[in-house]
């Protein structure tokens, strides 16, 4: 018994109208009648579009003075009125926003790019000055040896030449008392 209730719910399952339902939206479009006066017995002197915006004057029981595009008034039902900003509207702003900031990110990649080849431009230019600068400190510590190495020969060079010129002295003085001597 059990076996033929599962075989007729099944197929009743299957082709039930909630599986072969279509998925619809409730539309917020409209419009709404603007009239001369409060209440629905007065003359429509226009029809506003949703997501208009419109300046409250006064209220009367359920009916809203409004005035709209310029200098227009008329009275509408308050209850089509609301001081939130209509969605549609928030999702135009938000839009603009994205594109925005989309610009912005793309500007912003764009500069990314260019000071990291600017950064590696520089990299090199400082690891170049960084050997120069290893080069011109090498060199400076050589050139203020030298003047030691100079010095040194020099003050070498000049301790020759004294020790020269007083083997002379001395020669010539020895050869003087020599010379006394001798007579």
């Amino acid at each position: 018994m059990k076996r033929y209730f599962f075989i007729i719910l099944i197929p009743l399952t299957l082709f039930s109208p909630a599986s072969q339902a279509e998925t619809m939206y409730v539309t917020d479009s409209f419009k709404i009648m603007v009239r001369r006066h409060p209440g629905e017995k007065y003359k429509i002197v226009a029809q506003l579009p949703s997501n208009m915006e419109v300046n409250l004057i006064e209220t009367e029981g359920a009916w809203a003075k409004i005035s709209f595009k310029g200098n227009r008034t008329g009275w509408v039902l308050k209850r089509y009125l609301t001081e939130k900003t209509p969605k549609p509207i928030k999702i135009a702003e938000l839009e603009k926003e994205v594109k925005d900031h989309s610009e912005k990110i793309e500007a912003l990649e764009k500069e990314n790019i260019f000071l990291k080849q600017k950064n590696a431009e520089l990299t090199e230019t400082i690891a170049a000055q960084s050997e120069q600068v290893k080069n011109v400190s090498l060199e400076n510590q050589r050139l203020k040896e030298k003047p030691y190495r100079i010095i040194l020969l020099l003050s070498g060079g000049g301790i020759f030449f004294i020790g020269c010129i007083l083997t002379l002295i001395i020669q010539r003085f020895a050869r003087g008392k020599k010379s006394k001597l001798s007579f």
